[in-house]
């Protein structure tokens, strides 16, 4: 009985490796390169929303991270949560969470100074089937909708 069950579970060990899907954001990038090219917007609740190429920071290196302009920036691709230091700051944490259709990035900012002007923001990008996406912004609350230029014409 135990050589029955030590093979089962070396098979169904390999199967699993066999058969597992690449992580999320193995994923995410062929969808994002896919999505790559110039926005209008069509509609926006604030300025920083302006017609914009969706592009990569770093051309060879899609993990550098992306932007739609100058300013709505995606900074480097990890998996889960990572935390950083920055000058100014006492940390930086960002969580990035893979979707099907985009990407949902959470930070959170604090000063060792004084913890009162710790700081939670949160973006997403959501790419649509009719060449559109959507980016939201939590603090302040931006919302706009882009639709890609057909550069064939």
């Amino acid at each position: 009985m135990k050589y029955i069950t030590s093979a089962l579970l070396t098979v169904a060990f390999i199967s699993t490796q066999a058969f597992s899907e690449p992580s999320n954001k193995t994923r995410f990038i062929p969808l994002l390169k896919s999505q790559l090219g110039h926005y209008e917007v069509t509609s926006t609740n604030s300025g920083l929303c302006v017609n914009s190429n969706l592009s990569l920071t770093d051309s060879s290196d899609a993990s550098a991270g992306f932007k739609l302009g100058e300013q709505i920036v995606f900074g480097p691709l990890h998996n889960g949560t990572q935390t950083i230091k920055k000058p100014n700051f006492c940390f930086i944490t960002s969580t990035l969470k893979y979707k099907s259709d985009g990407l949902e990035n959470g930070l959170r900012m604090s000063r060792c100074e004084n913890l009162a002007n710790e700081k939670t923001i949160s973006q997403k990008i959501e790419f649509f089937a009719n060449n559109t996406l959507k980016y939201t912004l939590s603090d302040p609350s931006v919302e706009c909708m882009f639709k890609k230029v057909d550069e064939s014409k």
